[in-house]
């Protein structure tokens, strides 16, 4: 059985994850969950939340980072257009 790359692991866990807290919040919605359930989907969907927050804020900052870092790279453009300039003289 052909294992699944970290990256692709953890997106299906962030869908599946994310998929199960709208599943929750739509049961809640409804209105006609006995008490003691609400509650344990509450709790579920507290912790749920704040794990895919958690999950997004490290994506966010991998974001930046890439960001940064694409900054700090001249434009392929102005790289090609330097080396043409030189050739010229």
């Amino acid at each position: 059985m052909p294992r699944k790359n970290p990256a692709e692991t953890s997106r299906t866990s962030f869908e599946s994850e994310f998929e199960r807290l709208a599943t929750i919040v739509d049961r809640l919605e409804a209105g006609n969950v006995p008490l003691a359930e609400m509650l344990t989907l509450y709790e579920e969907a507290m912790a749920l939340s704040e794990k895919l927050k958690a999950v997004l804020a490290e994506a966010e900052l991998r974001v930046e980072k890439l960001a940064m870092v694409h900054e700090e790279m001249p434009p392929a453009s102005e790289e090609n257009s330097m080396d043409d300039d030189d050739s010229l003289f």
